[in-house]
């Protein structure tokens, strides 16, 4: 099932293959992210992001990595039938603290980027 896209100018439904999504600066350090309606060229806003909401989003995709390894450690480990109660509680704990420190990130994250991108809407 594919998922479709409204442009807001035309109410066109579009696929995700035709959308391009690009990054224009806005001013140095300050990027919006954009897409532009393949029916009627409307630019349509999707996030602004500085230097620091971008550190943030790195932050958040190593963390994902690292939770990605440590199951698949535990995977291994369970295949191998080598995993132990005390081997499972620690790597579910480091999961789990990983995890808070993604959730409270990514709430911040949301907070900076939705303040950056009323600040800097009308500039686009």
């Amino acid at each position: 099932m594919s998922r479709y896209t409204k442009c807001e100018s035309c109410d066109t439904l579009i696929q995700p293959n035709q959308i391009n999504i690009y990054d224009k600066t806005v001013k140095p350090g300050i990027q919006a992210r954009l897409w532009e309606c393949p029916s009627c060229n409307h630019k349509q806003l999707i996030m602004v992001s500085d230097k620091t909401a971008r550190r943030m989003m790195q932050d958040n995709r190593k963390d994902r990595e690292k939770i990605s390894g440590i199951n698949k450690q535990s995977a291994l480990l369970r295949k191998n039938n080598k995993l132990t109660q005390t081997k499972a509680q620690t790597f579910l704990m480091q999961v789990e603290k990983i995890q808070r420190q993604i959730d409270k990130r990514t709430e911040q994250l949301d907070t900076r980027v939705r303040s950056l991108t009323n600040e800097y809407q009308e500039a686009l």
